[in-house]
């Protein structure tokens, strides 16, 4: 019995240790403003503020 529950608690333990290994995060960030016109440098402005940001 006791061999039973050291091979459960080894089994959860190995569960447990695969699944807090580091993952890779990836987050994606989204940007809208004007890309021409008479008011393209505002919409650059506002993507080189972004960028900074970061």
């Amino acid at each position: 019995m006791k061999f039973r529950m050291n091979l459960i608690v080894a089994a959860a333990t190995g569960l447990l240790a695969g699944s807090l290994q580091a993952q890779e995060l990836v987050v994606k960030i989204g940007h809208v403003g004007p890309t021409s016109g008479g008011i393209a440098h505002l919409g650059k402005d506002n993507e080189n503020g972004a960028r900074m940001a970061i």
